[in-house]
């Protein structure tokens, strides 16, 4: 019998009206379904915390058990749920972990990751429970038990197909088998998380290993438009999407989905297709080729990110100068560190970082030998807006239009960038700049 795979949102779990449809959608399938389920934000929220936390001995492990259940008593009581036995079964090994670590406060990247993978367990758990209450049978399988095997990169794995694939292709599926999402086991047997908001990266695996029509993506937190909906009130669904855009609008935390899902897709060329789960039925919104197909437009959305900063390393010659990126990058990498992006003058070298690297970021580079660097600085209340889709370099009006419809409001762009790739350019503004660029630049593509 074929088998579905569906990467469903844990955010789902805390909407009663999604919880209906999703049940009401379950009664009425036919083949096995395989629903591979992400992390609560809620939860996630109170564990990364809470382990932070635990080792400085600003909270117990019994205090962060507490708040994970007083989380679950909410999620029971919007979904009327009398008790909840599976989520209660969950917590007795995550409590054995967080004594050790409380006992000790400290923790490897190896147990982080064991830790956090209960962000996933958890909501899994809870949406079984859920689901048993609602009269849906379902056995819930953790990728461990699967055979999900992964390298042992901790907090970014990759997953490793072929490893896998005789685990998972000999099992026997049942009608409905629950997964939580975003982490594997190591050939060592240890837990390696394969990144946050990874679960789709998961289902992605799994519908290449089982080689399935199609990868379904049920309730993404936030689903794909031509701007961010919280912006721009009037935005869009974006019917087709090739693989590249929709993980370069993934990058870009425009869509809730990891940048990884295709990767696993490409060689069978197995599309994606997003769901909105109403009425006791599910919407098809987006469609994700690997082909360019039919093109409409070129520009399928204006995206943009807040969590970003600059590095500024200034100096004469430095654009010049042989080895200043290479000691910085390296460094930068042996703190993991992402770089994001990288822009060069004569005078100075711009490396784009995340907001939340700043701090770690500013004492690395004061710690390093740069010489022709007379001037360290950081630029952080910025917004990076982007353009994307396919076609950048061969519709040569579009970079025009991107620029005029900043420089007409007199918006100041303080860094630009295209070239890279065809299907992105970008520019750099200060944050209270924001909205209205993204305004204008909305206005000028999709409002002809």
């Amino acid at each position: 019998m074929p088998v579905h795979v569906v990467r469903l949102g844990g955010n789902n779990i805390n909407q009663p009206k999604i919880i209906h449809s999703l049940t009401s959608i379950l009664k009425k399938i036919e083949n096995n379904h395989i629903l591979v389920v992400s992390a609560s934000e809620n939860i996630q929220h109170i564990l990364v915390s809470g382990l932070e936390l635990l080792c400085i001995s600003s909270q117990t492990y019994s205090e962060l058990l507490e708040k994970l259940c007083e989380e679950a008593a909410l999620v029971a009581k919007l979904n009327q749920i009398p008790e909840l036995p599976v989520f209660e079964q969950s917590l007795i090994p995550l409590e054995r972990l967080l004594q050790g670590i409380q006992y000790t406060g400290d923790y490897s990247l190896a147990l982080r990751d064991q830790v956090l993978s209960y962000a996933e367990i958890i909501t899994t758990a809870l949406l079984h429970d859920i689901l048993g209450h609602a009269g849906q049978t379902a056995q819930l399988l953790l990728p461990q038990e699967i055979g999900l095997i992964v390298t042992d990169e901790y907090g970014s794995a990759s997953i490793l197909k072929a490893q896998s694939v005789e685990n998972i292709q000999n099992r026997r599926w049942e009608r409905l088998s629950l997964i939580p999402g975003s982490y594997g086991i190591t050939q060592a047997g240890k837990i390696a998380r394969i990144g946050e908001r990874a679960a789709d990266y998961t289902a992605a695996a799994l519908g290449s290993i089982l080689d399935v029509a199609e990868l379904e993506l049920w309730e993404i937190s936030k689903s794909f438009k031509t701007a961010d909906d919280e912006l721009i009130a009037d935005a869009s669904y974006i019917e087709n999407l090739t693989y590249a855009e929709a993980s370069e609008l993934a990058y870009f935390h425009h869509s809730s989905i990891h940048p990884r899902i295709v990767e696993p897709l490409i060689e069978q060329h197995i599309p994606i297709r997003v769901f909105e789960l109403q009425n006791g039925k599910k919407v098809l919104k987006t469609t994700i080729n690997s082909s360019l197909g039919e093109q409409r437009q070129t520009i399928k959305s204006v995206a943009h990110s807040d969590d970003i900063a600059i590095l500024k390393l200034n100096g004469p010659g430095v654009g010049f100068k042989p080895g200043i990126l290479s000691i910085v990058t390296t460094a930068f990498a042996k703190h993991q560190i992402n770089i994001r992006s990288v822009i060069t003058a004569q005078t100075s070298i711009n490396i784009i970082i995340g907001k939340q690297d700043v701090i770690k970021a500013e004492k690395i580079s004061r710690q390093l030998d740069l010489r022709s660097v007379n001037q360290i600085e950081f630029v952080s209340n910025i917004s990076l807006i982007a353009i994307v889709g396919h076609g950048m370099q061969t519709n040569h009006g579009i970079s025009a239009q991107l620029f005029s419809a900043v420089a007409k409001h007199e918006i100041n762009v303080l860094l630009s960038g295209s070239g890279a790739s065809d299907l992105v350019s970008y520019l750099i503004v200060d944050e209270q700049d924001k909205q209205k660029a993204i305004n204008e630049i909305h206005k000028i593509f999709f409002k002809r």
